[in-house]
């Protein structure tokens, strides 16, 4: 007798908990602490498959992959599983965007049709600055339309833009803050603008080679090592995501990664080799209304910045970060500047809330916020 897709699903969830990849003998009792808590996270929610990894003062100091790739072969997770990064794309984007500032090649209060001349004239002047902290007015997706979901291959991001580029702004420029992955999309045309490269060859030759990042880049069904993406169906169980096509946004919520990439990404920044401390700082600090007033949003530029307390002492330090879900998958990217302290952490699994999977990625850091220098 067929089983039922769920039924199904179910049964091959619930095998993969049983047979998950054993972890390598570990002496730390933090890795122990680690490995046990996302151990018992990845049962409680029916994920798939779950990497992870932290670094602390420049280098990765515990790495792990739990679960399968996919559920059909149950092949499993390992460190060079690559999986969607979703929204944490932004604060890729973010980096380059602080890196053509440092150049000169852009700036950031500039009409934004300096860099996108086939960007019509709105009613009122859009800048880089106000598309990176989501306070440019420019819509976000249609859902009804499909635009989420989208299966629509796009040649270029001039293409992508033309999606919405005649749609009017929602609100004047610099009022309000409202979560845009077209602002981004916008974006990522001016950097193209002001590089002369095309995103992903910026994000290849500024970022990718410069680092080592030979996981990181777009999110294509091709792209080696990807892994399945499911969503929480009934009873939490996974059911495979329907497919999309991510080349409408790229630099908005289309790359893929591994968390190993992603530390050494944060390692390099909090050094002040991807951009200097100062234009970190930039990036990462909250942009306020045309008014003066706070947003609310914590949002910089591609960063958001908030305050968490970790060790013993619960004393407060500043966390810059970005998370991420993708139609099938989740990620989680957090700085500690001052604890030199770097997580990442991604799942094959949407789920909702967003927060108790972030949580895991703050509990990671205070089991390895006391790590000895």
């Amino acid at each position: 007798m067929r089983l039922v897709p769920w039924l199904l699903a179910l049964h091959l969830s619930c095998s993969l908990l049983a047979s998950a990849t054993p972890a390598p003998p570990a002496t730390d009792s933090r890795i122990v602490a680690a490995d046990q808590q996302l151990r018992a996270f990845l049962e409680k929610r029916r994920i798939p498959g779950l990497s992870v990894a932290v670094g602390l003062d420049g280098r990765v100091v515990y790495h792990q992959a739990f679960g399968v790739a996919d559920l059909e072969t149950k092949t499993p997770v390992t460190a060079d599983s690559v999986f969607p990064l979703g929204s944490t794309s932004k604060a890729v984007t973010g980096l380059l965007l602080g890196q053509l500032v440092e150049t000169g090649k852009i700036d950031l209060d500039a009409p934004i049709q300096t860099y996108v001349p086939s960007f019509p004239p709105k009613s009122h002047p859009i800048t880089a600055r106000q598309l990176a902290g989501h306070l440019a007015g420019v819509r976000n997706y249609n859902r009804a339309a499909g635009e989420y979901e989208n299966r629509r291959s796009f040649p270029t991001v001039e293409a992508a833009v033309g999606v919405f580029k005649d749609d009017p702004l929602e609100f004047e420029p610099g009022t309000r803050h409202a979560y845009s992955v077209y602002g981004f999309v916008l974006l990522s045309a001016a950097l193209e603008g002001a590089s002369g490269q095309s995103y992903l060859d910026l994000l290849d030759s500024r970022l990718a080679k410069p680092l080592g990042l030979s996981s990181t880049g777009p999110c294509r069904a091709t792209t080696p090592g990807l892994v399945s993406s499911y969503t929480a169906g009934f009873l939490g169980v996974p059911m495979p995501a329907p497919p999309t096509d991510l080349s409408n946004k790229w630099a908005a919520g289309g790359l893929a990664s591994t968390p190993l990439d992603m530390v050494r990404l944060g390692n390099a920044v909090l050094a002040g080799t991807v951009v200097r401390p100062e234009t970190f700082t930039l990036l990462t600090t909250p942009q306020r209304l045309k008014d003066g007033s706070d947003s609310g949003a914590g949002y910089g530029m591609g960063w958001r910045r908030g305050v968490r307390k970790l060790g013993a002492g619960g004393r407060e330090v500043q966390a810059v970060h970005h998370g991420g879900t993708a139609n099938g998958a989740m990620s989680f990217f957090v700085l500690f500047p001052e604890e030199r302290l770097v997580v990442s952490l991604q799942s094959n699994l949407l789920f909702e809330p967003f927060t108790d999977f972030a949580d895991q990625a703050y509990a990671l850091a205070e089991i390895f916020v006391g790590q000895p220098r």
